[in-house]
């Protein structure tokens, strides 16, 4: 018996031990539905087509922050605050864990909105949206008041709407998105603005771009000179010209416009056909100190050959020191539009005067002008000049003198035309040979002998151009009339 006391006492001590464990176990396992009670959010959303969690993972840290936040103020409460602001202050801190799951809600669908550039991913982004707005419409709270205990504020939050929604081409949702942020009163600041129009520029949803900045003008904001300067574009893309003038008054009325800026304009003026806008534009960057280089010149002249301003067109060249060979071929193409083939073979002595050089484009527009102005004569004889200058026909050389066989069908032209377009074959698609092998065609049917048309046949043959019908009743008279002979 001695033996088995001590025995005894221990198993007695391990007993009590035990129990006492279970009791703690017991009542420290009550505690774990009251903190779960909080967090009904994820019973309530439906499942998501994208695997993702919808429990806060940190939600602990939520309760435990707060709860250490509470304590300190209740327990200062007690010391300096009456009753009444003590229940106030706990409501406060209730509320606070009550809204903890709301607010990881919020993070959780800005960092997936983020990451998401499909049309997949938004949609999930957008069922947790609208998930989110039911629940804070059943609470009767709003996202700024949300974003309060959440990572990013609000924002932040429709910022990665507006991003998600642009990469997942939602683009009929963006009002409605930019009509929540109004309605939860999250402020839409510049740059959320200029931003959003930004993105939606990069998709070249140019309209819509315009839609946002009428958004931005209406919150009373005022657009950075950048922002204008993209507008001018904007405007010119959707084919609101009067619009992107209006832009552009506005840039020149704050800051010097950037000569890309003043590009666009002349680009507009030129598809206004408005010739003095154009030179008043020229004049005022030579005022403001913008350089007027080459492509800004030649826009210009590109509108002043347009309308009944070639003077002033040529004026201009000569006034500027920029002009290149081009400014020079866009006189020519004025001439050449007016049938003046004399004041076109004047730009090559005034290129030489400058120490340029005319290239293909110059003798070809140079050529046209003497076709349209019935000198054949002068648009062959260009063609040696192209020669003697190294400079090598090409298919439109070709086609402006082979055109040119309808006004003077005659057999050396017909002959020189034929041999013109065996050098330049090569760079020409069929569709192009045939056409240039009809028409020479059609020329040397004019002469009286027979002969030619059949040296026009036997190269159609060789490069395979099958006549039309009209050729093959020609050659069949034609085999006719030899035969009976």
């Amino acid at each position: 018996m001695a033996l088995l006391e001590p025995i005894a006492i221990e198993l007695i001590i391990f007993t009590v031990t035990l129990g006492f464990a279970a009791c703690l176990r017991l009542f420290s396992g009550k505690k774990a539905p009251e903190v779960a009670k909080s967090v009904q959010w994820k019973a309530t959303v439906p499942a998501s087509p994208v695997p993702h969690s919808r429990e806060p993972k940190n939600f602990g840290k939520y309760q435990e922050a707060f709860s250490s936040r509470k304590a300190n103020v209740s327990m200062a409460s007690k010391e300096t605050l009456p009753k009444q602001a003590e229940q106030k202050a706990e409501r406060a801190f209730s509320a606070e864990v009550e809204n903890a799951p709301l607010s990881y809600m919020l993070d959780e669908i800005t960092a997936i909105a983020r990451d998401q550039s499909t049309q997949r991913g938004s949609a999930q982004v957008l069922q947790m949206y609208q998930e989110l707005l039911q629940q804070l419409s059943e609470k009767g709270l709003s996202i700024p008041e949300v974003a309060c205990e959440s990572k990013r504020g609000g924002a932040e939050f429709y910022s990665a709407m507006v991003y998600c929604l642009v990469r997942g081409s939602r683009f009929n949702l963006l009002h409605q998105i930019l009509d929540d942020m109004a309605a939860q009163g999250v402020p839409r600041s510049l740059y959320f603005y200029e931003s959003t129009m930004k993105q939606l520029a990069g998709a070249k949803r140019y309209k819509l771009a315009l839609a946002v900045y009428d958004r931005l003008e209406s919150d009373g904001l005022q657009p950075s000179p950048v922002t204008l300067s993209c507008l001018v574009n904007f405007a010119v893309e959707v084919g609101e010209l009067q619009r992107a003038i209006e832009f552009f008054d506005r840039l020149a009325s704050i800051t010097i416009p950037s000569i890309r800026a003043y590009m666009t304009l002349l680009r507009v003026h030129h598809m206004r056909q408005d010739w003095p806008a154009s030179l008043a534009t020229i004049r005022e960057m030579t005022r403001r100190n913008v350089s007027v280089d080459s492509l800004a010149l030649n826009m210009a002249l590109s509108t002043g050959i347009l309308g009944e301003h070639m003077e002033e067109a040529e004026k201009l060249l000569q006034e500027s020191s920029v002009a290149d060979t081009i400014s020079y071929n866009i006189l020519a193409k004025g001439y050449a539009q007016r049938c003046n083939v004399m004041k076109a073979l004047q730009v090559f002595p005034k290129l030489r005067e400058r120490g340029l050089r005319p290239n293909s484009i110059t003798f070809n527009t140079v050529m046209d002008a003497a076709v349209r102005s019935g000198e054949l004569d002068a648009a062959w004889h260009l063609l040696l000049d192209m020669k003697e200058a190294k400079i090598k026909a090409d298919k439109f050389s070709c086609s402006i003198l082979v055109k040119s066989l309808a006004k003077d069908p005659k057999a050396l032209y017909v002959r020189k035309a034929l041999e013109l377009v065996r050098q330049v074959s090569a760079s020409c698609d069929k569709a192009s040979i045939t056409n240039l092998y009809h028409t020479i065609f059609d020329a040397a049917c004019q002469d009286p002998s027979k002969k030619l048309v059949q040296e026009v046949f036997a190269e159609m043959r060789v490069h395979e151009v099958e006549p039309n019908a009209g050729a093959q009743r020609f050659m069949m008279q034609a085999i006719a009339g030899s035969v009976k002979n």
